[in-house]
């Protein structure tokens, strides 16, 4: 009756034992025994697949030459996603996340010398807030597993789990929110603690958007480093009267770091290719010259790397340099921390008012609430921190377990299903 206990997320993925015994166990998942496993996927070759830091590693030795996957969770609910080419095969969602999940499996049993085909699987709160969606998105996962080798699948939301997690180191009785900003979703648990056994009743209110740390990369692309890329450019066909811009479809793309390898399929590329054409300006000529380069070379996951980077600096300075070259591209864009908490302030107002929801359901108050529970690693962004504070008092506001809280959940969660 043993147990994985797996945390797959946008971003990081991590993965306990739970041993027929009770025994919790993390396991290591990368060569130097680290427990987060980066959620990124390189496949330089048919059939070869390399995963985390060796991921990065490869697509840099093997110059982008291949496929590079990261962010692929975003996938999930997408109804009108059918799947990418793969070395001229189609490959679904599903299975893209069983090679992941498969490869989990595979090095957590080699270190517990186990067979392990039973899993406790986290999910968001919300994967959609269309309910057919957020089906289809826990479907495929369901059908990643059983082709990851997994026979008995469970899941567990999320937050749930972080409270789950909170709930068994806390001694005393309160209403605490749980509040889990990760890579690809933003959930809320309102729960009740205390001592004793668990039970659903003490979820008083749940809640998730999917936007977090990568919708806020995007909009750093978007607002400022998009425009190097062409999304301003304007073109006009010839024989004809109107002045065309960049397709916002497109624009989406490039603004997302799970969508902008998609860029490289045939028909967006030739039509890329064919609007080029027609710049009305050698500025705008250039900078698609940067995009074809950005897509040719793969290049997307290393600028969202730095992205990533020049948003984390923003946190503790008030200007920041986003720096990228590469033949054939050559970015020095300056960023004010000012500016980019206005330009990703209506996000955060998104992910505010979604948990903002967990109070519509229980009845409670702000006031009801004695601690805020922050984990995952965008509750580490200074605007995210000032709102809540405004909201629940900085006081308030506790760090918990930023990246291995929802595992640890998890676990506790297996642990009663032995």
């Amino acid at each position: 009756m043993s147990y994985y206990a797996v945390d797959f997320g946008t971003s990081n993925s991590l993965l306990s034992y739970i041993a027929n015994d009770g025994t919790i166990t993390p396991v290591p998942l990368e060569s130097d025994s680290g427990l987060v496993l980066r959620s990124l996927l390189y496949t330089p070759e048919p059939n070869t697949w390399y995963f985390g830091k060796e991921a990065v590693k490869e697509y840099v030795n093997n110059d982008g030459e291949g496929r590079f996957f990261r962010s692929v969770k975003k996938f999930l609910p997408e109804n009108n996603y059918s799947g990418t080419i793969v070395f001229n095969k189609t490959m679904n969602i599903s299975e893209i996340v069983a090679v992941f999940l498969g490869e989990m499996r595979k090095r957590a049993n080699i270190f517990t010398n186990q067979n392990v085909d039973k899993i406790v699987l986290g999910r968001p709160a919300l994967y959609s807030l269309n309910k057919d969606d957020d089906k289809l998105a826990e479907d495929r996962m369901r059908k990643a597993c059983e082709l990851a080798g997994f026979k008995e699948v469970q899941f567990c939301p999320e937050p749930i789990a972080a409270g789950l997690d909170y709930n068994a180191n806390s001694k005393t009785q309160k209403i605490v929110l749980i509040a889990d900003f990760g890579g690809g979703t933003s959930d809320f648990t309102l729960m009740k603690i205390h001592q004793g056994q668990y039970s659903q009743d003490d979820i008083l209110g749940l809640s998730g958007i999917f936007k977090a740390g990568d919708a806020l990369d995007g909009v750093m692309m978007k607002d400022f480093i998009a425009p190097h890329f062409g999304s301003r450019f304007e073109y006009k066909i010839p024989g004809g009267n109107n002045v065309l811009t960049f397709p916002r479809q497109l624009l989406s793309k490039i603004c997302s770091p799970a969508h902008i390898t998609h860029l490289r399929e045939r028909d967006t590329w030739e039509y890329l290719q064919h609007i080029q054409k027609f710049a009305l300006s050698k500025v705008g000529e250039q900078q698609m010259h940067q995009l074809f380069t950005l897509v040719e070379c793969q290049l997307g996951f290393p600028l969202f790397d730095e992205i990533e980077k020049t948003k984390i600096k923003l946190g503790t300075t008030p200007e920041a340099s986003f720096m990228y070259n590469y033949p054939g591209i050559s970015i020095d864009q300056k960023i004010t921390k000012n500016l980019y908490e206005v330009s990703i302030n209506s996000t955060v107002e998104e992910i505010m008012a979604s948990m903002m929801e967990v109070f519509k359901q229980s009845g409670l108050i702000v006031s009801d609430v004695s601690q805020v529970c922050l984990t995952g690693g965008t509750s580490q962004l200074p605007l995210i921190r000032e709102k809540l504070g405004e909201i629940f008092g900085k006081e308030k506001l506790v760090e918990y377990n930023i990246y291995q809280s929802v595992v640890n959940g998890l676990a506790q969660f297996a642990k009663r299903l032995i």
